[in-house]
């Protein structure tokens, strides 16, 4: 898995991290279970929301990896969607 920020998370003048990083919108507990993709225990965890599954409810916790690549797809899907939503152009509604 590759681990880099996200676009708003680095200023683009400096190249730091910027106020609103991903990183520091969280509480992190410096030692939980991972419970989205890696399932590491003992690593730097934060909660990341409740979950449903089958009926039953349980508290999601994620690493930064993990974490990371969570951002990145909810990042592509928006993406995608943006593009779907686009109006088309005059060029491509012609026959």
């Amino acid at each position: 898995m590759v681990f880099r920020p996200t676009r708003r998370d680095i200023d683009p003048v400096t190249g730091e991290p910027t106020a609103y990083a991903l990183w520091d919108r969280r509480e992190w507990q410096a030692h939980g279970e991972c419970r989205l993709w890696c399932g590491r225990d003992d690593d730097e965890v934060t909660w990341i929301g409740p979950v449903r599954s089958s009926g039953m409810h349980a508290a999601l916790f994620a690493c930064r990896a993990c974490l990371y690549e969570l951002d990145q797809r909810v990042l592509e899907a928006t993406m995608r969607q943006d593009a779907v939503d686009l109006p088309m152009s005059s060029r491509s509604m012609r026959p």
